[in-house]
């Protein structure tokens, strides 16, 4: 609005009125940002209060100051908001997107390993659909903006709006930092991505969580400073190999390692770090059932996405046989790491815990030690692995070969007719000659993919090829009876080699071996509760979910073994090392032998953000991290006031054995105890 005055001599002057202050153009991509993380939050986790909106609040703040401080820099400032806009809603519109699919976040240490993508696009399709609605929520800001852009003001570059502004990015990132690092421990180890990934989504946000992300693959993830659990309890720095035990003499898989003299020689602070603490920790005893399959074959298997929930007797009579006439493992969890099938998988083969699907890949150049194909082979076994789909899927034709096996995968030594899934029992029949006439010990290992979701009969081939078998079995959820369809392959598979064995006379000298690389994920909560007989509230923060049952039989076996100490996925490698009575140094793999007397701690990281990372299970109880609840065991030894102790020692132990779980990886530790050939660098005198 101008303003006219008139004066003398006609002379005209125009003077404009003062400009009122307005701040819709500094806060209003904080808001958008805050806006699109509440959003997110929501449709992945639910409704809930707590002191993480500060937190997402105050990274919201700086953020998206920091987006207007770049956006004055542009001349045509509205356009280049409204690009932003449409940048930002199709990050987190992806991110829902995903969620709803895999039920965790992209990570971007996936990016570039997962080729061979095109047959996944059902999964893709079917997850735009279900997460249609969110996204139209989150276009709510750049409707907003198109509508009144013409009422928001972006003001001018290098004015003192743009200093204030570029001030309070400094203030605001610094104050949230202090706050995390000074006053929330818990905080600072979740955004150091020493918990799982989801939990830094809920914790601070997905944008965040990805710049930190972003930064770790680029400098390295920071040092969490963890109390080595064993210090107190044991002062000597190497355990002995034999123990003098009042009623029995005592040994322990060990090799002997000096770590002495490894620690004298650690070339950096971390690496002594880690000699110290496994130096100090306790070694797995050798016991009843040490050598009890010793000279057998083994066929092990890593079944994706399977429950042991789809055994039904009548329609799977050799898995139920397998599940319950060998060892029986009654409390068995495989929780999730963070990187869907290809953790899953390498914590069932190494006996290890990583937290991306960027394990295999880095596996492929490293010293990988533990790997059960390299355990099997330096013990005189010919050693293969299959797979049934394409071998560079999470760079499997390099990690495997490093495991110690002759790798052959769909299109790559093994030709199988296309289907999605492809067919696992196709599998066996087109590689047990590779091995049945094997002149020493072999053991094969088999990831199958005829479970994978979608669990429905357009989605999933190997489902439809079944459809008929199990529409009597009294169960009206269509998702359900498909993922026993599909699962009806596994079932094919393992009756075709049971019966070739049998033909060749080497049944009774194999052991079958077999778990789930992760739960299935792709059921809608309905299906899993009436799958896994569990309410559907939450229920993928129910640590019940994630119970499973590791599969060991051998039809030498006269009777089932119950063994009912908690356990999890990284504890089957050495389980299995010592039950074939294989030499190995059991102090420096992260699981535990589960038929040992050494306490079994089994994690159970829910990966939801909901349920908590980090929940464990020991024979004394449960203990919830969300909630810091333990719940005592029916066998519970605890007095009341030892509790709150124990559950502080499990806590670091857990800490301790997560942490050093991913340095054995990101360290390539193992080249510092083991040459190539697998032997001890250093050992006592």
């Amino acid at each position: 609005m101008e303003i006219t005055y008139l004066v003398e001599e006609e002379e005209v002057l125009v003077a404009k009125p003062k400009q009122q202050k307005n701040y819709v153009d500094i806060f209003f991509m904080p808001v958008v940002i805050f806006f699109l993380e509440l959003s997110t939050r929501f449709f992945c986790f639910g409704f809930s209060i707590n002191k993480s909106i500060f937190y997402i609040l105050l990274f919201s703040l700086s953020f998206g100051l920091l987006i207007n401080s770049l956006l004055m820099l542009f001349k045509r400032r509205k356009l280049i908001t409204i690009i932003f806009l449409v940048v930002l809603i199709l990050f987190y519109g992806f991110n829902v997107v995903y969620y709803s699919i895999f039920h965790s976040f992209f990570s971007w240490s996936m990016l570039f390993m997962a080729t061979d993508v095109t047959d996944f696009y059902r999964e893709a399709i079917a997850g735009i659909i279900a997460a249609l609605p969110k996204i139209i929520v989150l276009l709510i800001p750049l409707i907003i903006f198109i509508v009144f852009k013409k009422e928001i003001e972006l003001f001018e570059c290098f004015s003192k709006k743009h200093l204030l502004t570029f001030i309070s990015v400094i203030l605001t990132t610094a104050s949230t930092i202090a706050s995390i690092v000074f006053v929330d421990v818990n905080k600072k180890q979740i955004l150091a991505l020493q918990l799982d990934y989801s939990e830094v989504v809920k914790s601070f946000g997905l944008a965040i969580a990805n710049i930190e992300e972003g930064r770790e693959l680029i400098f390295g993830a920071p040092d969490i400073e963890i109390e080595n659990p064993y210090e107190v309890t044991i002062t000597l720095t190497n355990q002995s190999d034999v123990t003098l035990n009042i009623d029995r003499l005592v040994l322990y898989n060990t090799l002997n390692i000096d770590f002495d003299k490894l620690i004298a020689k650690a070339p950096n602070n971390t690496i002594k770090k880690m000699h110290e603490y496994f130096a100090s920790n306790p070694a797995s005893d050798k016991n009843d059932y040490t050598g009890y399959f010793a000279g057998k074959n083994l066929i092990f298997l890593t079944l994706e996405g399977f429950s042991s929930e789809v055994i039904i007797p009548e329609l799977m009579p050799t898995l139920y046989k397998m599940a319950t006439e060998g060892f029986v493992f009654t409390n068995f969890y495989s929780g999730q790491w963070g990187g869907s099938t290809a953790s899953g998988e390498y914590a069932n083969m190494t006996g290890n815990i990583y937290t991306s699907a960027s394990c295999l890949k880095n596996s492929a150049n490293t010293n990988t030690y533990s790997a059960m194909g390299n355990l099997f082979k330096r013990s005189g076994y010919n050693t293969y692995a299959f797979h049934n789909w394409y071998g560079t899927y999470y760079n499997r034709d390099k990690s495997h070969p490093n495991f110690g096996y002759k790798f052959k995968a769909y299109k790559m030594g093994i030709n199988l007719t296309y289907h999605w899934p492809t067919s696992d029992y196709e599998m066996a029949t087109k590689t047990v000659n590779d091995y049945i006439n094997s002149d020493k010990p072999f053991h094969a290992y088999y990831l199958t993919l005829s479970g994978h979701t979608n669990y429905n009969w357009g989605g999933n081939s190997m489902a439809s090829r079944h459809k008929k078998e199990v529409q009597n079995l009294g169960i009206k959820n269509e998702n359900v009876k498909a993922i026993i369809a599909c699962n009806m392959e596994v079932e094919k598979m393992l009756t075709y080699l049971v019966e070739k064995l049998e033909e060749a006379g080497k049944l009774e000298n194999t052991v079958f071996a077999m778990n789930c690389d992760h739960y299935p994920y792709g059921l809608p909560d309905a299906a899993l509760a009436e799958l896994y007989g569990l309410d559907a509230k939450n229920i993928r923060s129910n640590i019940e979910l994630y119970k499973n049952q590791f599969i060991l039989w051998s039809a030498s076996m006269e009777k089932p073994v119950i063994v009912d100490t908690p356990a999890a996925a990284y504890d089957i490698v050495p389980t299995l090392a010592n039950l074939f009575g294989l030499e190995f140094e059991s102090k420096v793999i992260t699981g535990t032998d589960i038929l040992s007397s050494k306490e079994n701690i089994a994690i159970i990281n829910t990966l939801t953000g909901s349920g908590g990372n980090w929940n464990w299970k020991t024979t004394q109880g449960t203990y919830y991290s969300v909630k810091k609840k333990f719940v005592k065991s029916e066998n519970c030894t605890l007095k009341d006031e030892e509790i709150d102790g124990y559950v502080k020692m499990i806590n670091n132990k857990v800490s301790a054995m997560s942490k050093y779980s991913i340095n054995i990886l990101d360290y390539n530790y193992y080249n510092y105890l083991f040459d190539s050939s697998g032997k001890p660098r250093y050992v006592k005198k």
